[in-house]
Formats: C-alpha cells, structure tokens, sequence
C-alpha cells in the first residue's frame, strides 16, 4: 500500500489461524494462480502458453494475490508444517472464549480493494469458464480449471479414504470462500464485533471474548469452516479442534 493510500483504498478482515482455512488461501496460490501463468521459454522450450481472454490479466492476477499473502500477519504465515506445536509462533496471541477456554486466534489483515478487484475478476472469468456454453475465449481457461482440479485431487492423495476428489466448480468455490473472507467485514455483524474486540493483538497478549462476543466468535468461526470443509464430518472435526 502507497503512503498516499487512505482507509477507502483498503479493507480489513478478519482471519482465523485455522490450518484449513490458511491452506485454502495457499491453494488458491497453487495451483490456481500459478498454472494460469505464462509457461517460462527457457525451462518448457515445447509448451505453448494458454491464450487467456483479452480481460484477464494473469500477471496482475498472481501480483494481487502475492500482495495478499504478504499481508497475512507472521503468525499465519509462519505456519509451518513442521513447527513442533510447543514452540510458540513469533508475533500470535491467545485467544479465549467462554469459561477460558483456548480457541483458534483471529488476526486482522488490511488488503487492497484494487487486489481483491483484480480477483474478484478472475472470479468472473472463472464461472464463465464452467458451463459448455462458455464463450470461446475462455475454453484454455476452462481446460487450465481441469488441471487444477486434477491437482487438487492429487494433493489430497495422501488422505486415503477421507481423499476428495475435485471438480472444476470446486476450484471455482474455493476462489469465492476465500474472496468472502477477505471481503467487507461491515457487511457481517458477528466480524464487526468480533474485530472491535480483538483491535490491534499485541504478541503475547491474551484476549477474552465473553458474552456477545464468544457467541459471534462460534457462529462466525462456525459458518466459515463450513464452507471450507468438504463433508459435514470434516466440518465437526474442525470445530472440535479449534
């Protein structure tokens, strides 16, 4: 964000630290924006790069989420994998809600509206890109959707049983779940509330939502991982953990 920028140019939201909630704006990263990107010359001498309609910038598409992800505050980002669950995360907090119980910690994060319009777009071409009657301009990207569903099933090979396999419209989906999320907070009431409370999360610090507060925290924590999980099974099995 420029130093010229005003509160207009930008919008705050709310994010949980919430495993599927980040792997899901990561996902959207790759596969999605990276295989809409042009092929490089020198490592795919044979691949052709897909011809995209005239109205999506793929280029602006990976800079605006690249920007986005760099907005993501340490604690989410620093989200590794390998992080032994007794190290503490460098910059988080802890977040209690009712009778002190721990609970997954939300974070603010201020992007720009110019990125999340950039998205918004790709959004746009993408649902125009499903159905068969998709206009002519868009069947590269219809065939670069395909390959990311593809891959988004690869990577949930190592789940056995629980392995999702997914569609075209699925990718299309996670697009638009982590658009909401990034998207006006006004407009929802529990995300009002629930940013008043937590403000600006010193590192260390401890936050306690009561009342009003810890019921907007379950209904909004709530509806969120219910979009991202891909069974009602899988959605009570987050909600138990966070």
């Amino acid at each position: 964000m420029s130093d010229t920028a005003t509160a207009s140019d930008t919008v705050t939201a709310l994010v949980p630290d919430i495993d599927e909630v980040l792997d899901l704006l990561h996902q959207v990263d790759d596969p999605l924006v990276n295989y809409l990107q042009p092929v490089s010359d020198e490592e795919n001498p044979d691949e052709e790069d897909w011809q995209m309609p005239e109205t999506l910038d793929v280029r602006a598409v990976d800079q605006a989420w690249t920007r986005i992800l760099q907005a993501l505050p340490e604690p989410l980002t620093s989200h590794l994998r390998d992080r032994r669950e007794e190290e503490p995360v460098p910059g988080s907090y802890t977040l209690l809600t009712g009778a002190g119980y721990q609970r997954a910690s939300l974070y603010p994060v201020t992007v720009d509206r110019a990125d999340l319009a950039v998205m918004t777009n790709l959004l746009d071409h993408l649902r125009r890109a499903l159905p068969a009657t998709r206009p002519d301009d868009h069947r590269d990207l219809s065939e670069a959707l395909d390959q990311v569903a593809d891959r988004r099933t690869d990577l949930d090979s190592h789940l056995g049983a629980r392995r999702h396999t997914y569609s075209d419209a699925d990718v299309v989906r996670e697009l638009e779940v982590a658009l909401d999320l990034l998207g006006a907070v006004d407009q929802d009431a529990d995300a009002v509330l629930l940013l008043k409370a937590i403000g600006t999360p010193q590192p260390d610090a401890t936050i306690e939502l009561r009342g009003e507060q810890a019921e907007a925290y379950g209904r909004w924590t709530g509806q969120l991982i219910g979009k991202v999980a891909r069974s009602a099974s899988e959605a009570a099995l987050i909600r138990y953990v966070v």
